[in-house]
């Protein structure tokens, strides 16, 4: 009877470290290589008449050369240009360490290949900032537009414009919301969100949607600046945020139950 009950256990042992070993196997070498694409429609009153339907696809967190490298970059800009988006948003974290001239070159071939019909827009992540000099380069010459606690009208058929606002910290957000147009605001760090009391609609990445979920607990990995912020969408008063799940991995190179994905969203007035 002893000898069953203790066959019994490492039975239950032996299955346990299977399960234990599986799972680490799909969240290393098979979930972070998987890809999605997520679309949803956002319903704005404010939204200028002439920009109803406006088409933005969102990605974020390359963290290129830890799991996300040149093959995977390239399905991601496929499924960009096959969105046909009107802009194109890109919220930070690029590099996951600094890189050769070989590298920035595939880098720059595969960005300058996302197509977009008014625009493409960058800001900047902590990881960027580490390695500015690279990221700067690199996404110039991939025809994207910068906006470092900066702003950029987008006109459309002559009327109305929208206001894109890149925020890489604090300093400016008076000054920047400051102006009479409909605001659509993006940041690396979501909890940035709290310092903003205007109206706006934002994006944000850096949270990876936690890297490691658990089925109905969800992201358990908070990051600093994502701590408050980190799934998918909030409505905060008279403010959307919007927070991308991200391309790559950080610090620990597996996604578990958090499949990579970049995001369409379709912007109608109400």
């Amino acid at each position: 009877m002893k000898k069953e009950k203790k066959h019994t256990g490492i039975k239950i042992l032996f299955v346990f470290i299977i399960i234990v070993i599986g799972i680490y196997l799909y969240g290393r070498y098979i979930n972070p290589y998987n890809f999605t694409v997520k679309e949803r429609a956002i319903y704005d009153e404010l939204l200028p008449e002439n920009f109803n339907g406006l088409k933005i696809a969102h990605f974020s967190d390359l963290h290129f050369m830890r799991t996300t490298k040149e093959e995977q970059l390239k399905k991601v800009v496929n499924e960009l240009n096959k969105l046909n988006p009107d802009i194109v948003i890109f919220t930070g974290d690029l590099l996951d360490q600094d890189i050769n001239e070989k590298t920035k070159d595939i880098l720059i071939k595969q960005l300058k290949k996302i197509n977009a019909k008014f625009a493409k827009f960058a800001i900047i992540g902590d990881y960027d900032e580490k390695y500015i000099n690279s990221y700067s380069d690199i996404l110039t010459k991939s025809e994207f537009t910068i906006l470092d606690n900066s702003s950029k009208l987008i006109y459309y058929n002559n009327s109305t414009p929208i206001n894109f606002i890149g925020l890489t910290n604090k300093d400016k957000i008076n000054e920047l919301f400051n102006n009479p147009y409909y605001n659509i605001s993006l940041f690396h760090k979501p909890d940035l969100i709290k310092e903003i009391s205007k109206p706006t609609l934002a994006f944000a990445g850096h949270s990876l949607g936690g890297q490691i979920r658990i089925p109905f607990m969800g992201g358990i990995r908070k990051t600093p600046g994502a701590e408050t912020y980190f799934e998918e969408y909030y409505q905060i008063d008279n403010q959307k945020l919007y927070i991308s799940n991200g391309i790559g991995t950080e610090k620990i190179s597996i996604r578990l139950f958090n499949t990579p994905s970049i995001s369409l969203y379709r912007l109608y007035k109400n």
